[in-house]
């Protein structure tokens, strides 16, 4: 039985993704496919090239000091905010310069066609470059180009890609949700304590609030406006998109309380996940089991 896993998009929400990976693969679950959007896309790679998620994880608990901020830092041009150069330096010293054929298993992620508004699905080519166009969010960062378009984040089109693992055979699949309903009154969490972690989360600031004078307690800004207006979005295309290409299994992780760029609250974030995939996991292998009892 081929069992494929999906990993949906949401920023730096998306390293719960870790944590419900460490739970299914505590409990004997390993893709032999990985579908993955936007921060989906990213931590599918490195679970791919990789081979274990604890090397995933030990990763990304990295991001708790300030190895982000240098590729993060904003970069102002006309077609993003982020330095080009530098996300692209990062990728490729994070996951190399091989292809995704290379890989020792099927590594889908979908991108969009920001001209034609169409689902472009990545599954062959330069891996660094196709995470590139997946996370590409429009207006943070600049589009690429790839086969004559220009690419952007593929949650605008296909945030969880579950309908991407039936195609290519996997017979029992399973989804990661990290785009839940939102909160009128979120948890604030404080600010790390550290100096490398207080640059992280000041650059946090600076790009989803305080750019273009916004702030948290007034109307929001044009980047806090363009992030809140996709994951609104996007939490509805999933919920048509899970009712018309249902998985088998579908994990929900509420990050309702965190923001597009914690990136520097890993292990939080990946406890998340793991708690979520502790509560879900009883039901997922009664699922799976059932699936291959079909495929017997």
């Amino acid at each position: 039985m081929k069992t494929g896993i999906a990993l949906g998009g949401g920023g730096a929400k998306g390293l719960a993704h870790i944590g419900v990976l460490k739970v299914l693969q505590e409990h004997g679950i390993v893709p032999d496919l990985v579908a993955g959007t936007s921060i989906g896309a990213l931590v599918g790679a490195l679970y791919c090239l990789r081979g274990d998620i604890r090397a995933v994880e030990e990763f990304a608990l990295g991001f708790e000091g300030a190895n982000l901020t240098p590729y993060l830092a904003p970069r102002p041009s006309g077609s993003g905010l982020v330095s080009e150069k530098r996300i692209r330096s990062f990728l490729e010293k994070t996951l190399g310069s091989g292809l995704i054929e290379e890989l020792d298993r099927p590594f889908f992620c979908p991108a969009t066609d920001i001209r034609s508004g169409r689902e472009v699905l990545l599954d062959r080519g330069p891996l660094a470059l196709a995470v590139r166009a997946s996370i590409s969010v429009p207006i943070i960062f600049r589009p690429v180009r790839i086969g004559g378009g220009y690419l952007v984040d593929g949650g605008l089109v296909n945030p969880v890609p579950v309908d991407v693992l039936k195609r290519n055979g996997a017979d029992f699949t399973v989804a990661v949700n990290i785009i839940t309903p939102r909160s009128l009154h979120p948890r604030r969490h404080p600010l790390p304590r550290g100096k490398e972690k207080l640059l992280l989360a000041r650059l946090d600031r600076f790009i989803s609030r305080k750019l273009l004078n916004g702030s948290q307690d007034r109307e929001p800004n044009l980047v806090e406006s363009l992030l809140s207006t996709i994951e609104i979005m996007q939490e509805r295309l999933i919920t048509a998109r899970l009712g018309s290409d249902a998985p088998d299994a579908i994990i929900h992780v509420d990050t309702s309380d965190y923001k597009f760029f914690e990136f520097y609250r890993p292990a939080e974030l990946i406890r998340r996940g793991e708690a979520a995939a502790r509560l879900a996991i009883k039901d997922v292998l009664r699922r799976r089991r059932a699936a291959q009892a079909k495929v017997e």
